[in-house]
């Protein structure tokens, strides 16, 4: 049977995540025909081997190193013969049906070269879904910090980064998160592959901009609901992701803003982020798990803040 659907999952040493993202995918899917393909980018912790006793209905492809989410994902794409495609982290678990309803509405609606759930953590809580495509005026008004909660709700969505809220119509977005964002196989012929200079994050975002560029809409879909277990992290991010976020957002940057606001971003970012490490540096003085929370995020923020000061932040991928 020809799928509809084609999944893709790329796996670097997440096998404990990725057995119940696998497991969830029946109930999402709901009858809707789909192949599933676990690209493993050289994990060390048996996760191919697992594939391949857990769930023999699986393609598994080993692709013996770490290619990086755009480079995973680029590898199976050029095997994957559904008429939508959806990138699919393996810290996410599908609920019952959420597959089959962000088809459908990809499918009802023409001009949508991608669609995204909301997500949520383990608890249902929703969590950052989608956004807007990068502009300095979001990190001038992130200067505002918590006090922007007291605006009205038009100007709260004018942030980079959204997470929706409760009777969110469908509406069309920026971007969508990468974690679970489903594309129309037609749209991905007429703008290509992920591009692999980003080796993580921000891959998205460039084929949401790259998307749009030729026309095609991007949407949030809140009748879908995937839980993204990436929340489970310790607030405190490692060395690696927090230079590899900043030198994808420099790459993004100079690709659809040009070179020359690079500067301009990094002193604006420096700003954002030294205010707001001192504010949740004040906040930790409180006892408990939530000062502890705002230690850990003012430790996260200052090294920001640290980052941007930096010509070169880009980092040595792990292998």
């Amino acid at each position: 049977m020809t799928p509809e659907l084609s999944i893709i999952i790329v796996n670097w040493n997440t096998r404990d995540l990725l057995g119940p993202c696998l497991a969830s995918l029946e109930a999402a899917l709901a009858g809707l025909p789909a192949e599933t393909i676990v690209v493993d980018n050289g994990s060390a912790d048996g996760s191919a081997a697992f594939v391949r006793r857990e769930f023999p209905g699986v393609d598994l492809v080993e692709a013996g190193r770490n290619l990086g989410f755009a480079g995973g994902n680029n590898l199976a794409l050029k095997r994957a013969g559904g008429a939508a495609v959806l990138l699919l982290n393996p810290d996410t678990v599908c609920r019952p049906g959420s597959l089959a309803a962000l088809h459908a509405f990809l499918v009802a609606t023409p001009r949508a070269a991608a669609a995204g759930p909301t997500l949520t953590d383990a608890d249902g809580r929703p969590t950052f879904s989608y956004g807007n495509q990068p502009a300095l005026r979001y990190h001038l008004l992130g200067l505002l910090g918590s006090h922007r909660r007291r605006w009205p709700p038009a100007l709260r969505r004018v942030t980079f980064v959204r997470i929706p809220e409760p009777g969110d119509p469908a509406r069309k977005v920026g971007y969508v998160v990468g974690a679970c964002m489903m594309i129309r196989a037609e749209a991905l012929r007429d703008v290509g592959s992920l591009d692999e200079r980003f080796f993580m994050y921000f891959e998205e975002t460039d084929w949401c901009a790259r998307a749009a560029a030729k026309g095609w809409d991007v949407y949030h879909f809140p009748g879908a609901e995937v839980v993204h277990l990436e929340g489970r992290a310790a607030a405190r991010a490692s060395d690696f992701a927090l230079a590899q976020f900043q030198h994808s957002y420099r790459l993004f940057v100079t690709k659809h803003r040009g070179a020359r606001q690079v500067p301009l971003f990094r002193a604006v970012m420096c700003l954002e982020y030294g205010l707001k490490g001192a504010v949740r540096r004040l906040l930790s003085l409180r006892r408990g798990p939530a000062g502890a929370r705002d230690a850990a995020l003012a430790d996260n923020f200052r090294r920001l803040a640290r980052l941007q000061m930096r010509g070169d932040v880009a980092p040595t991928p792990p292998r």
